[in-house]
Order: structure tokens, then C-alpha cells, then sequence
């Protein structure tokens, strides 16, 4: 059995913080909270009830979670990393990525993750008449990209709908569709604004957990009989180990500083506060021990920005 090591004291004052702060459950719109609560080995059927709120008409029965890190083809080009990639009983492919803060070009970074399971999924095989044994097969699996945003699409036409659906179909009319393969889906938490005794569909109940799980004291009365009780449970910040409560707790503080530096700057309206906001939040970060690729993720500067700072 793996001995237990002593809490520094650093780990100490943030788990004191974590207490000050009044945490009973994790805020699943933060990214370690959302990766470990659905895309960690074992929490497969945590994973299911969202797809099921999401994608209920798939009826998905189990899900087998795959690598989150893409390798690029070519070694000037850029990998991806994926909150969480898995493939379903049927055979589809679904990457899932939780995004706070607001991108301009979102929609194309979605399709920008598409590529690898689209690339990944062709494969070899007999030609049709037997054949060219190494014949290339193009037909594709159901692949989905979902983006769960809590800010609202921009570059596609208003909506009230908080979850959208998007394939490719052809300009003049939108009932051609050009391939059933490719899906792209968008939910988007601002535009949900039910209260506990409005819900009523199980996709109801999983959107207003996501959005509301950070704030909450305990699991509302209109969940229960849902189905969502071990859910509420993986969440509780209590029943986290103390290694993960600690990664968790670093990264909400490192958030939080991020937030509070770009409030800073945009406040003052000067590019060079922006700036030096993300980079003072970012060398706090590296400080703090998180990884590179995370930090540029979150900040957007290169992992060689960061290493000089």
C-alpha cells in the first residue's frame, strides 16, 4: 500500500482556502473538474448520463474512453488535446471540449478537432469488386464534436435554442445533406436559464447540474429519482483524494487570478496591461507547477513565452 505523503504547508493554506471558500462540490465548468469528473478511467457511466442528457436520441449503452492528446501529421504542425475523446456501442467517435472563456473563432476550432478521429477513422481495405487489396475506405463513422461553451456562438445566426445542432449541407437548400458522418453540436449555458421547478426533461436536469454544480450546498430536492445521486457524489469536493482536491483547488486559484488580471486590463482598455495581465497570471501559474501545455492553453502565449518568463 502506497504511504500517505505529509501535506506541505503550501498544500496546507490551500486546502485551508478550499475550506474558507466554502467548496462542496466542483464546478464542472472548470477544466481538471470536467475532465476528471467525465473523462477519467471509471467514471465511464458518469460519462453516459451525459451523453444521454446530450445526445439522447442515440440511446449510447457504453462508451470506451480514448488518448487525449492528438499527435500532429507533420512536425511543424499543431497536435490537439482533447477534454475528452471516446467511442460509443455503435462505433462513433465523440470529442467533447468545455469552454468558459469566449473564442471568436470557436467554430472553427471544432472543426479543427473534427480532423483527427475524421483522419483517424479512414481505413484500408478490399475495393469494392475485390480488387486493389489496399484500397483506401472513405466512409465514415458517426463523428460528433461537441462544444459546451458558457458564452454565446458567435459567427452563426442568433438563436434561442441552448442546444444547436450543425452538419454539412449544401447553400441553396439546407435539406441536401452532403454527408450524415460529420455533426457538429453547441451548448451554449447562458442561453439555459430554468430554475429547479422548471426543469423537467433529463436533458433539463443534466444542463442545470453542469451550470449550477459550483454554487451548489446539495443536490436540490427535483433531482431525486433522476438517477443522478452517484453523479452528485463523484462531485463532492469532500470525496475527492487529496491529491486531486489539491490539483483542483490550484488550477481554481490560477483561474480566478487569471480572471481577476484580465478584468484588471480590460478595465484600464490598454493592450499593454492585457498583456502584461496574462503574462504575470501565466509566470503565477508556472509557479504554481502546472503544466505548459495548460498554461498555453488557458493564456494563449507558447509554451516558449512561458518558459521565458
Amino acid at each position: 500500500m502506497k504511504k500517505q505523503q505529509p501535506v506541505s504547508e503550501n498544500e496546507s493554506r490551500l486546502l485551508k482556502m478550499a475550506a474558507e471558500l466554502g467548496i462542496t462540490f466542483i464546478d464542472l465548468k472548470r477544466d481538471f473538474a470536467f475532465k476528471w469528473t467525465f473523462g477519467t478511467q471509471g467514471h465511464e457511466d458518469i460519462l453516459l448520463l451525459l451523453l444521454k442528457g446530450l445526445l439522447p436520441e442515440k440511446h449510447i449503452k457504453s462508451v470506451q474512453l480514448g488518448p487525449q492528446e492528438q499527435e500532429p501529421d507533420r512536425e511543424d504542425a499543431q497536435g490537439g488535446i482533447f477534454d475528452i475523446y471516446c467511442e460509443t456501442d455503435d462505433g462513433s467517435s465523440l470529442t467533447i471540449e468545455m469552454q468558459v472563456c469566449p473564442h471568436d473563432d470557436f467554430n472553427d476550432r471544432m472543426v479543427f478537432y473534427s480532423s483527427y478521429p475524421i483522419r483517424n477513422r479512414v481505413g484500408q481495405g478490399a475495393s469494392p469488386m475485390g480488387k486493389h487489396p489496399n484500397y483506401l475506405r472513405y466512409k465514415l463513422p458517426p463523428i460528433y464534436t461537441i462544444g459546451i461553451l458558457d458564452f454565446e456562438l458567435q459567427g452563426v445566426n442568433k438563436s434561442s435554442r441552448v442546444i444547436r445542432h450543425f452538419s454539412i449541407r449544401e447553400d441553396e437548400d439546407e435539406n441536401a445533406q452532403f454527408t450524415d458522418s460529420v455533426h457538429y453540436i453547441t451548448v451554449e449555458l447562458p442561453k439555459f436559464r430554468k430554475t429547479t421547478s422548471e426543469l423537467s426533461s433529463f436533458q433539463d436536469f443534466i444542463l442545470y447540474a453542469i451550470k449550477n454544480m459550483g454554487v451548489m450546498k446539495v443536490m436540490p430536492k427535483e433531482f431525486l429519482g433522476k438517477g443522478l445521486d452517484k453523479f452528485f457524489e463523484t462531485c463532492m469536493f469532500a470525496h475527492m483524494n487529496e491529491d486531486m482536491q489539491m490539483k483542483y483547488v490550484r488550477q481554481m486559484m490560477a483561474e480566478m487570478d487569471r480572471e481577476s488580471q484580465l478584468a484588471t486590463a480590460i478595465m484600464h482598455g490598454e493592450a499593454k496591461g492585457l498583456a502584461e495581465g496574462i503574462a504575470k497570471t501565466a509566470k503565477a501559474m508556472k509557479e504554481k507547477g502546472l503544466d505548459l501545455s495548460l498554461i498555453s492553453e488557458i493564456t494563449g502565449l507558447t509554451e516558449e513565452q512561458i518558459k521565458e518568463l
